[in-house]
């Protein structure tokens, strides 16, 4: 049996979107910084984030009904209480990275992630 998961009212989960949408854009810039050879030599990070922001970037009730149950998707609040900012898509990188192949479905790496979360 699995643990209950908190639950966050939606005031929580409009911060912790506008934060994963933050990182998001705050890599993008760094792309425009570094130029063409440092985006292409990311661009499977670059992919791997628009896959995981994509569900984020849906209306609220969405976002809350596609990953409340998401203990992945839920460490977003551990980061906003103890940095105060997102590093949800990095750590999603870097859990993905190690895949031989990955699923271009946002919510099936939602739910990849979730799965390798369950099992550390």
């Amino acid at each position: 049996m699995s643990e209950k998961l908190p639950t966050y009212n939606h005031d929580q989960w409009q911060k912790a979107k506008d934060a994963v949408l933050e990182e998001y854009e705050d890599y993008k810039q760094l792309l425009r910084q570094q130029g063409v050879d440092y985006t292409i030599k990311n661009a499977r990070r670059l992919l791997i984030y628009q896959d995981l922001v994509a569900e984020w970037q849906h209306k609220l009730d969405t976002v809350i009904t596609d990953l409340e149950d998401n203990v992945f998707a839920l460490s977003i609040f551990r980061d906003l209480k103890t940095r105060k900012v997102s590093s949800l898509l990095e750590r999603g990188y870097t859990h993905i990275s190690n895949w031989p192949d990955f699923n271009p479905s946002a919510l099936a790496l939602w739910l990849e992630l979730e799965e390798d979360e369950a099992m550390a």
